[in-house]
């Protein structure tokens, strides 16, 4: 007869066989707890004692100097309704700009709206032929 600890013993520790980073991470984010903190940290005056600028302005600071690399975003819905091809492009174009950026270039983000009309005209005309 076996008792419940030769079972135990029989089992297999998978554990053992993966391969995964050791982390000082806790395995639970305790959000409400850690949330005050981290937005106490972001409200704190740096070590100058001059106001804050935020994070996208201590970057360029930082990059000042540096090989200039522009990259100009379009706009957002220019052709129409949100889709999953805007989230795409976003997405995309940060990339670059943060690639770009920790690659050693002054990269600023540069939105753009300036579709020359086009949007506008386009849905005007799309208008008039539907009505004739």
């Amino acid at each position: 007869m076996t008792n419940a600890t030769d079972n135990q013993a029989e089992k297999p520790n998978y554990k053992k066989t993966l391969n995964l980073p050791k982390t000082t991470f806790p395995m639970k984010a305790n959000l409400v707890q850690n949330e005050p903190a981290s937005l106490k940290r972001w409200d704190a005056l740096p070590a100058s004692g001059q106001p804050k600028q935020g994070l996208y302005h201590a970057m360029m600071e930082t990059a000042s100097g540096r090989p200039r690399f522009v990259f100009h975003d379009g706009p957002p819905y220019a052709n129409g309704s949100i889709h999953l091809g805007h989230l795409m492009n976003k997405t995309l174009k940060d990339l670059v700009v943060r690639s770009k950026f920790m690659a050693g270039y002054d990269c600023p983000y540069v939105p753009g709206w300036d579709c020359h009309g086009l949007p506008i005209e386009h849905k005007v005309m799309t208008d008039l032929v539907e009505s004739g």
